[in-house]
């Protein structure tokens, strides 16, 4: 998105005790990329990483020359957190973004949290201006942001409703509130088969989205699951093991 992701000042009222221990996981042995360089905020990009290692995954942190380098081959997903769009699409190359799109085509799944989804569109809507230029366009639609109907201010906890009768749901909640930071709703283009895993439960538009991408998946999370650990957690392991074709047996 066009602007920073979480003042420093909100971080008590965000952060929560981890569990205890972190769950068995199928998803153990996987490697996931998680950006770190300009753009990523760094808030978004700490919790992002606890969530992940709480799924069992292996996290490898790269910056903006690995990706344009290509440096991909060993990654079952690859992440960009929330923060702040533009450096994304400055600092990866149109090598780099081709080489995660062939990525992705191959097998990989990437995941895009609120600026990281603005990113993965092909076309990024941010307040009625519309931008494809330096798009990734891992996503087959737009990113519309600040999705609307949420709140008239920067942030708050808003509910979303699960699609339960998913595969990729099974076993996960009903509701449950996360972070909304100016964050976007998910429009597939017409025609495209399209996830909705999760919806805005004050509008009805599409927050948590999968979308087949040749062998891999574009995972987009418009709101911060990272910050409401439980249920929040449980649907993101739930969602990526099933994108990756594993079992997910809660």
């Amino acid at each position: 998105m066009r602007r920073k992701c979480l003042p420093v000042f909100l971080l008590a009222v965000f952060l929560l005790p981890l569990p205890a221990e972190a769950e068995s996981s199928e998803l153990a042995g996987h490697v996931i990329g998680v950006y770190v360089d300009e753009g990523a905020d760094p808030f978004c990009t700490e919790q992002a990483i606890e969530m992940f290692e709480w799924m069992g995954l292996t996290v490898r942190e790269l910056d903006a020359q690995t990706v344009n380098r290509g440096d991909l081959a060993d990654l079952a997903a690859l992440y960009f957190p929330g923060g702040d769009s533009p450096p994304y699409i400055d600092r990866i190359s149109p090598e780099g973004k081709q080489g995660i799109l062939d990525a992705v085509e191959n097998g990989m799944v990437y995941i895009g949290t609120c600026a990281g989804s603005m990113f993965a569109a092909e076309v990024q809507v941010w307040r009625g201006a519309r931008y494809t230029a330096g798009q990734l366009g891992v996503f087959r639609g737009e990113a519309v942001g600040p999705a609307p109907g949420i709140f008239d201010g920067e942030w708050c906890y808003t509910g979303l409703a699960v699609n339960l009768d998913h595969p990729a749901a099974a076993g996960c909640a009903a509701e449950f509130r996360v972070l909304w930071y100016n964050s976007p709703y998910l429009a597939a283009a017409p025609g495209v088969e399209t996830h909705v895993l999760a919806t805005y439960a004050a509008t009805g538009d599409p927050a948590i989205v999968a979308q087949r991408r040749g062998e891999g998946w574009a995972f987009l999370t418009g709101p911060h699951p990272e910050y409401a650990i439980g249920e929040a957690w449980k649907l993101m392991r739930s969602i990526l093991a099933w994108c990756l074709g594993s079992p997910t047996d809660g």
